[in-house]
């Protein structure tokens, strides 16, 4: 295909089944790279090349990065670490834009963890924790495990030395507030599917809630890492002790209404809107997700009592007509729906664009196909749910 130009998403489409065909190669033949490293990486530039001429210094070194996990990942030499660095170095020579060091030395010090390096490991990742929060709990434990490694006698040097361990460890612990670093952004890492990495991130957040049972950023940090995991059994356990802590902190309630919404208790969720009205009854976020659940489960006496305190709060009325309508909709009556979907031109004006992606949406809401019906209801309720929390100004869940 020469040098022409392609969209990016075609690249990438185009990297990821060339990666495949690597991944593949490379379960085959596994014992054969690990033999000769630098012939691999040269295979490797040399179908880039030819595949994909022209490809950008960004994409072409995220290639070699993907290269070298993938050879990790399959190896039976992955605990060895004068391996591993071996590796990392052949790959660093071949990347073509920059010369960061810092997911490898990141990989090579969680590595170093796995196989018992404690006081290396946390050295080699000290200066990174800033790069996800699986880094500083993982420098905890190192400390952590090095703390409980011997039962020296009292007062001798060995345990002040273990006693500053056991302090260390509940340092980084708090670092990891300070510094507040994002969750999950090595997830192409290798590291991030590691169990054994989990496990040290999830006991080391579980210790510290433990010896820090006034500070609600574990729990905090716990339950966002739980939910971009999928991890429902730890955000539920989490978040039973939040609520237990922090009656009244929104942000637990909000994920409580989420977590109850997600496993359709109905009951549950009207029992955390109540708690939240109770807290916040100046706050019209509360009202919206009584809003909300009367609209899912098309309880008219619901839905009027909450609308009527939605408008003593002075809610926009393009919002309280959007609300009507979805209401009418996932109730399955079509004449009140075109009825409030007359209202609701009126207020946009017919060229508006949420008003026309409306309108297309709701052809299948008049469809005989049960399958087209549900999710023409799902997508009315969920674009008129995403707007309405933006028009409102609420968090989104």
């Amino acid at each position: 295909m020469g040098d022409e130009w392609q969209p990016e998403a075609v690249v990438r489409l185009r990297l990821e089944r060339l990666k495949k065909e690597f991944s593949d190669y490379i379960s085959v033949n596994s014992e054969k790279i690990d033999a000769n490293i630098p012939v691999f990486f040269g295979h490797v530039i040399a179908s880039l090349d030819k595949t994909l001429p022209g490809l950008s210094d960004e994409f072409f070194d995220q290639f070699i990065d993907a290269m070298a996990f993938a050879v990790l990942e399959t190896s039976k030499r992955s605990e060895e670490i004068p391996f591993v660095e071996k590796l990392f170095d052949y790959a660093m020579r071949n990347k073509r834009g920059s010369r960061n060091r810092a997911v490898y030395d990141i990989l090579l010090g969680m590595k170093m963890i796995n196989t018992g390096k404690y006081a290396e490991g946390a050295e080699q990742l000290k200066k990174y924790r800033s790069a996800d929060i699986i880094i500083c709990p993982a420098i905890a434990y190192c400390y952590f495990v090095l703390s409980t490694q011997q039962n020296p006698i009292e007062r001798s040097g060995e345990y002040q030395r273990l006693k500053d361990m056991a302090l260390a460890a509940r340092e980084q612990m708090i670092e990891l507030i300070r510094l507040n670093p994002p969750i999950n952004r090595l997830k192409d890492l290798e590291i991030a599917e590691d169990p054994r990495i989990n496990k040290i991130f999830w006991f080391m957040i579980k210790q510290a809630i433990d010896w820090f049972p006034s500070e609600r950023e574990f729990l905090r940090i716990g339950i966002e890492k739980a939910s971009k995991d999928g991890r429902r059994d730890l955000k539920e356990e989490l978040l039973n002790i939040a609520i237990e802590r922090f009656y009244n902190d929104m942000f637990f309630l909000r994920e409580l209404y989420k977590l109850k919404l997600e496993n359709r208790d109905a009951g549950g969720v009207a029992g955390v809107v109540k708690q939240m009205t109770q807290q916040y009854p100046d706050e019209i976020e509360p009202i919206y997700y009584g809003l909300k659940l009367s609209i899912i489960t098309s309880r008219m006496d619901t839905y009027y009592r909450f609308r009527k305190l939605a408008t003593g709060k002075n809610t926009p009325l393009q919002a309280l007509l959007l609300l009507d309508y979805s209401f009418e909709v996932m109730s399955g009556k079509q004449a009140d729906a075109a009825a409030c979907m007359d209202e609701i031109r009126k207020r946009f004006g017919p060229q508006h664009f949420f008003v026309t992606l409306l309108e297309y949406v709701a052809h299948d809401f008049h469809s005989e196909d049960p399958k087209k019906l549900k999710r023409s209801k799902k997508a009315i309720f969920d674009s008129i749910d995403q707007y309405c929390m933006k028009l409102l100004k609420i968090e989104g869940l």
